[in-house]
């Protein structure tokens, strides 16, 4: 029997998987075949176009099946790169800090399955999830960079994700838990603006389309307004970030590292003279965490 390891990252904007998968976090469901089969999942019963219109918050995941499903195209990748179609999986995931510890075990326990059969890409597949393991979002992020930070004995992480924003201080990579925190200052709030004020001006740019204006990638006839809107909305998303953040007691004088999609979206943003960054982590560093954690 084969097992793998996978390492998903659950975010409520975008899913990644520790093999580099990345997806929005929704779907649309049918009960026919969709026109095409690219990112088609069909899991019992139903057919779904994963990564369309993105899922609403959900505090609490295992109330629904919509997590476990987003999850299936991960675990089908996973499977397709080692060449099988069945496995017993070992499954690593995370949950923001300020809600790890009251629902770790129910998260756990709402991934762990047997004989999940489904089909992804025209392609038939079969697991068991043998077992679950719930790490800590933002703490995972650093593992696989250990030997790069490990000169520094003190860090500040700043996890930016697309509603949450997680924060952790450590010294001598041992976590300061009165440090641990969860703002709800995702990217979401960073795209709102720019699409409310994009709309002002009737422009009406998709969430893919912003995030590529965001890193410099436009083609549309109102180029130039586009990109002064966004980034007068980045400065100021910036800005009201770095505040929340020292209002929480934060240094940012201290070597601070900065994770997740949101990170990368800021890019070169983060390096200035009021933050001392000394890396950006990319979106899949988490997902790659759980994995490297799983042993």
């Amino acid at each position: 029997m084969t097992r793998i390891k996978i390492g998903v990252d659950n975010g409520n904007y975008n899913t990644k998987s520790s093999e580099r998968m990345l997806y929005a976090s929704g779907y649309t469901m049918s009960d026919r075949e969709f026109i095409t089969s690219d990112m088609q999942l069909f899991y019992d019963g139903a057919y779904y176009a994963i990564g369309g219109k993105r899922m609403n918050f959900q505090q609490e995941k295992t109330k629904e099946q919509d997590t476990f499903i987003l999850t299936l195209p991960a675990i089908a990748n996973a499977l397709k790169e080692v060449g099988v179609s069945y496995a017993d999986v070992l499954l690593g995931v995370g949950l923001p800090i300020d809600i790890y510890g009251a629902q770790k075990e129910a998260f756990r326990q709402y991934f762990l399955r047997d004989d999940v059969r489904f089909r992804f890409d025209d392609a038939d597949y079969s697991c068991r999830i043998a077992d679950c393991r719930v790490f800590a979002q933002g703490h995972a992020a650093l593992c696989k960079y250990y030997q790069q930070l490990k000169e520094y004995n003190n860090i500040t992480l700043v996890d930016i994700g697309g509603y949450t924003v997680d924060i952790l201080t450590l010294h001598d990579f041992k976590v300061d838990r009165g440090s641990c925190a969860s703002l709800r200052m995702g990217t979401i709030t960073l795209f709102n603006e720019v699409r409310g004020e994009l709309q002002q001006q009737n422009i009406i740019l998709s969430d893919a389309l912003i995030a590529d204006a965001m890193q410099g990638r436009i083609q549309h006839a109102e180029k130039e307004k586009i990109r002064e809107i966004v980034e007068r909305q980045m400065r100021r998303y910036l800005k009201e970030l770095l505040n929340a953040l020292r209002e929480r007691g934060l240094d940012l004088k201290l070597p601070t590292v900065f994770a997740g999609g949101g990170a990368e979206l800021l890019g070169h943003r983060l390096h200035s003279r009021e933050v001392n960054t000394i890396v950006i982590l990319d979106r899949f560093a988490n997902a790659e965490g759980y994995k490297l954690l799983l042993g």
